[in-house]
């Protein structure tokens, strides 16, 4: 939701207390083009793969697959390196880095809908945590880094 217009009075219902309010909103949809190539920041990086932001959207997943041949994931560091080599002899090898904070370029792949039906709140024990394991969002993308032009914004 954009933005909120106008709000009516709100109308209590007779006998039921369910209150109905008119709203007029303004509303921005995010729904990418396979294929198209976007622009987002790096937020976390893992074994599977790297998390990118637009900033008002999330859920965007670039999976280990899906990145340049020679890249790997140094745990130490919590970050993907791509070793590159030169194309001539005179040229070097280089290791070219994603971390996170950085700019990047990628090409939506696919992208999933996971229905969220309302469920009753669990109850928890004392003690125990709350398991996000099961969460899926519901809506996300699935993203590629394997062309020129796609990975760091500073590398090209």
């Amino acid at each position: 939701m954009y933005d909120l217009v106008k709000a009516s009075d709100g109308l209590i219902g007779h006998g039921t207390g369910n209150v109905n309010v008119n709203v007029q909103f303004r509303m921005i949809v995010f729904r990418p083009f396979k294929n198209e190539i976007l622009t987002g920041r790096i937020t976390k990086c893992t074994a599977e793969g790297i998390r990118v932001s637009v900033r008002f959207f999330d859920n965007i997943f670039v999976p280990s697959t899906m990145l340049f041949d020679g890249c790997n994931y140094d745990a130490n560091e919590q970050t993907w390196i791509w070793h590159t080599e030169g194309e001539n002899e005179d040229e070097e090898a280089n290791d070219l880095f994603l971390d996170v904070g950085d700019t990047v370029n990628f090409r939506i792949e696919s992208e999933s809908w996971h229905d969220q039906a309302p469920a009753a709140p669990k109850i928890r024990r004392p003690g125990e945590s709350e398991s996000v394991t099961d969460y899926k969002p519901p809506y996300s993308i699935e993203a590629s880094m394997t062309e020129q032009g796609l990975g760091g914004v500073h590398w090209w």
